[in-house]
Protein backbone atom coordinates (compact mmCIF):
# COMPACT_ATOMS: atom_id res chain seq x y z
CA UNK A 1 0.00 0.00 0.00
CA UNK A 2 1.32 3.25 -0.97
CA UNK A 3 1.33 6.05 1.98
CA UNK A 4 1.72 9.60 1.14
CA UNK A 5 2.47 11.78 4.00
CA UNK A 6 0.82 15.37 4.69
CA UNK A 7 2.85 17.57 1.67
CA UNK A 8 2.29 14.91 -0.71
CA UNK A 9 -1.85 14.25 0.12
CA UNK A 10 -2.17 17.97 -0.37
CA UNK A 11 0.14 17.76 -3.60
CA UNK A 12 -2.12 14.93 -5.21
CA UNK A 13 -5.40 16.43 -3.79
CA UNK A 14 -4.47 20.20 -5.61
CA UNK A 15 -4.29 18.24 -8.82
CA UNK A 16 -0.98 19.96 -9.34
CA UNK A 17 1.26 16.89 -9.15
CA UNK A 18 4.19 15.29 -11.29
CA UNK A 19 4.82 11.65 -10.85
CA UNK A 20 8.11 10.18 -11.69
CA UNK A 21 10.40 7.30 -11.41
CA UNK A 22 13.51 6.89 -9.80
CA UNK A 23 15.05 3.48 -10.48
CA UNK A 24 18.10 1.90 -8.31
CA UNK A 25 19.82 -1.37 -10.28
CA UNK A 26 22.64 -3.54 -8.13
CA UNK A 27 25.30 -4.63 -11.19
CA UNK A 28 28.21 -6.68 -10.12
CA UNK A 29 29.95 -3.78 -11.58
CA UNK A 30 28.09 -1.11 -9.27
CA UNK A 31 24.83 0.02 -8.52
CA UNK A 32 23.45 2.31 -11.17
CA UNK A 33 20.76 5.12 -10.44
CA UNK A 34 18.29 6.06 -13.08
CA UNK A 35 15.22 8.66 -13.20
CA UNK A 36 12.13 8.81 -16.04
CA UNK A 37 12.67 12.68 -15.52
CA UNK A 38 14.37 14.85 -18.15
CA UNK A 39 16.63 16.07 -15.83
CA UNK A 40 19.28 14.77 -12.94
CA UNK A 41 17.36 14.45 -9.40
CA UNK A 42 19.89 14.25 -6.32
CA UNK A 43 18.51 12.59 -3.73
CA UNK A 44 20.09 10.23 -0.48
CA UNK A 45 23.37 10.90 -1.72
CA UNK A 46 23.19 9.52 -5.41
CA UNK A 47 22.49 11.34 -8.87
CA UNK A 48 20.00 9.81 -10.29
CA UNK A 49 20.37 10.28 -14.22
CA UNK A 50 17.73 11.58 -16.46
CA UNK A 51 15.82 9.79 -19.29
CA UNK A 52 18.76 9.45 -21.58
CA UNK A 53 19.41 6.31 -20.07
CA UNK A 54 15.52 5.15 -19.08
CA UNK A 55 13.37 5.46 -21.69
CA UNK A 56 10.39 3.90 -19.58
CA UNK A 57 9.00 1.90 -16.60
CA UNK A 58 6.63 -0.80 -17.60
CA UNK A 59 3.06 -1.31 -15.30
CA UNK A 60 3.25 -1.44 -11.65
CA UNK A 61 0.06 -3.27 -9.79
CA UNK A 62 -1.06 -2.75 -6.18
CA UNK A 63 -2.23 -6.27 -4.98
CA UNK A 64 -2.75 -8.07 -1.63
CA UNK A 65 -1.74 -11.34 -3.83
CA UNK A 66 1.53 -12.85 -3.61
CA UNK A 67 1.59 -13.22 -7.41
CA UNK A 68 4.25 -13.30 -9.38
CA UNK A 69 4.23 -10.30 -11.01
CA UNK A 70 7.12 -9.14 -13.60
CA UNK A 71 7.52 -5.21 -14.99
CA UNK A 72 10.11 -4.42 -17.71
CA UNK A 73 12.68 -1.60 -17.44
CA UNK A 74 13.09 -0.07 -20.77
CA UNK A 75 16.87 1.53 -21.22
CA UNK A 76 18.29 3.12 -23.99
CA UNK A 77 20.75 1.33 -25.97
CA UNK A 78 22.43 5.09 -26.30
CA UNK A 79 24.23 4.79 -22.71
CA UNK A 80 27.39 2.79 -23.21
CA UNK A 81 27.89 1.63 -19.68
CA UNK A 82 24.83 0.09 -18.88
CA UNK A 83 24.82 -1.05 -22.62
CA UNK A 84 28.00 -2.79 -21.30
CA UNK A 85 26.85 -3.89 -18.29
CA UNK A 86 23.54 -5.49 -19.36
CA UNK A 87 24.73 -7.39 -22.18
CA UNK A 88 27.92 -8.57 -20.46
CA UNK A 89 27.56 -11.66 -18.50
CA UNK A 90 24.29 -12.42 -17.09
CA UNK A 91 25.62 -12.96 -13.98
CA UNK A 92 26.75 -9.64 -13.67
CA UNK A 93 22.80 -8.95 -12.99
CA UNK A 94 20.67 -11.87 -13.11
CA UNK A 95 18.79 -12.06 -9.62
CA UNK A 96 20.35 -9.20 -8.45
CA UNK A 97 18.08 -6.59 -6.57
CA UNK A 98 16.07 -3.78 -8.34
CA UNK A 99 14.24 -1.35 -6.48
CA UNK A 100 11.77 1.31 -8.21
CA UNK A 101 10.90 4.90 -6.46
CA UNK A 102 7.67 6.88 -7.14
CA UNK A 103 8.26 10.34 -6.26
CA UNK A 104 6.22 13.49 -6.39
CA UNK A 105 7.10 16.87 -7.92
CA UNK A 106 5.37 20.07 -7.89
CA UNK A 107 4.19 22.67 -10.32
CA UNK A 108 7.68 23.90 -10.53
CA UNK A 109 9.33 20.61 -10.67
CA UNK A 110 10.29 20.02 -7.34
CA UNK A 111 10.74 17.33 -5.30
CA UNK A 112 7.86 16.91 -2.33
CA UNK A 113 8.49 14.59 0.30
CA UNK A 114 10.30 11.22 0.22
CA UNK A 115 10.58 8.82 -2.95
CA UNK A 116 8.16 6.18 -1.66
CA UNK A 117 9.29 2.52 -2.99
CA UNK A 118 6.60 0.72 -5.56
CA UNK A 119 8.56 -2.40 -6.18
CA UNK A 120 11.57 -4.29 -5.49
CA UNK A 121 12.75 -7.41 -7.64
CA UNK A 122 15.20 -9.13 -9.30
CA UNK A 123 16.48 -8.80 -12.80
CA UNK A 124 16.29 -10.92 -15.46
CA UNK A 125 18.39 -11.98 -18.82
CA UNK A 126 17.51 -8.64 -20.99
CA UNK A 127 15.88 -8.94 -24.03
CA UNK A 128 17.02 -5.75 -26.90
CA UNK A 129 14.31 -4.21 -28.99
CA UNK A 130 16.05 -2.57 -32.61
CA UNK A 131 14.52 0.04 -34.48
CA UNK A 132 13.66 -0.66 -37.86
CA UNK A 133 16.72 0.69 -40.46
CA UNK A 134 15.83 3.92 -41.88
CA UNK A 135 15.51 3.47 -45.91
CA UNK A 136 18.49 5.73 -46.70
CA UNK A 137 20.74 3.83 -44.03
CA UNK A 138 22.07 5.45 -40.86
CA UNK A 139 22.40 4.87 -37.26
CA UNK A 140 19.61 2.25 -35.69
CA UNK A 141 18.64 2.84 -32.13
CA UNK A 142 16.41 0.90 -29.83
CA UNK A 143 16.13 -0.19 -26.39
CA UNK A 144 16.92 -3.04 -23.72
CA UNK A 145 13.92 -4.45 -22.18
CA UNK A 146 14.72 -5.43 -18.48
CA UNK A 147 12.53 -7.69 -16.94
CA UNK A 148 12.14 -7.35 -12.77
CA UNK A 149 10.09 -9.81 -11.17
CA UNK A 150 9.32 -9.33 -7.56
CA UNK A 151 11.51 -10.50 -5.11
CA UNK A 152 11.46 -14.03 -3.97
CA UNK A 153 8.22 -15.17 -6.32
CA UNK A 154 10.32 -16.75 -8.85
CA UNK A 155 10.96 -19.41 -6.50
CA UNK A 156 7.31 -19.82 -5.01
CA UNK A 157 5.68 -19.88 -8.71
CA UNK A 158 4.62 -23.97 -8.20
CA UNK A 159 2.71 -22.84 -5.15
CA UNK A 160 1.46 -19.57 -6.07
CA UNK A 161 -2.27 -20.60 -5.83
CA UNK A 162 -1.74 -21.01 -2.15
CA UNK A 163 0.11 -18.43 -0.63
CA UNK A 164 -1.60 -16.22 1.47
CA UNK A 165 -0.75 -12.79 2.62
CA UNK A 166 -0.98 -10.42 5.61
CA UNK A 167 -3.42 -8.24 4.33
CA UNK A 168 -5.84 -11.17 3.28
CA UNK A 169 -5.61 -12.54 6.81
CA UNK A 170 -6.13 -9.61 8.73
CA UNK A 171 -9.67 -8.84 6.12
CA UNK A 172 -10.39 -12.38 7.39
CA UNK A 173 -9.81 -12.30 11.23
CA UNK A 174 -8.45 -8.77 12.48
CA UNK A 175 -5.69 -9.27 15.07
CA UNK A 176 -4.23 -12.16 13.67
CA UNK A 177 -0.60 -12.13 13.54
CA UNK A 178 0.10 -15.59 11.96
CA UNK A 179 0.90 -14.38 8.80
CA UNK A 180 3.00 -11.03 9.64
CA UNK A 181 6.09 -12.01 8.48
CA UNK A 182 5.17 -13.87 4.84
CA UNK A 183 6.48 -11.10 2.93
CA UNK A 184 9.86 -10.47 4.93
CA UNK A 185 10.36 -13.90 5.10
CA UNK A 186 9.66 -13.91 1.16
CA UNK A 187 11.98 -11.16 0.26
CA UNK A 188 14.60 -11.90 2.61
CA UNK A 189 15.08 -15.50 3.00
CA UNK A 190 17.47 -16.21 6.08
CA UNK A 191 20.78 -18.42 6.37
CA UNK A 192 20.01 -21.06 8.35
CA UNK A 193 22.96 -22.77 10.02
CA UNK A 194 24.05 -26.02 8.89
CA UNK A 195 24.33 -29.13 11.62
CA UNK A 196 28.37 -29.33 10.80
CA UNK A 197 28.70 -25.39 11.55
CA UNK A 198 26.52 -26.18 15.30
CA UNK A 199 28.52 -29.23 16.18
CA UNK A 200 31.67 -27.32 15.99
Amino acid sequence: MLALDSAQLALVASNAAGVVYLVELDFSAGTYYFTSFNVNIDYGGHTYQATGALASVGEIKESQDTDAQTTSLNLSVSDSAVLASALGNVEGYRGKKARIYLQLLDANYRRVGMPRLRFTGEMEPVKIKRDTQPDQGGPVGGTIELPVSRSGMSRARNADGLRLTDEQQQAEYAGDVGLQYVRTLIEKPSQWLSKRFQEQ
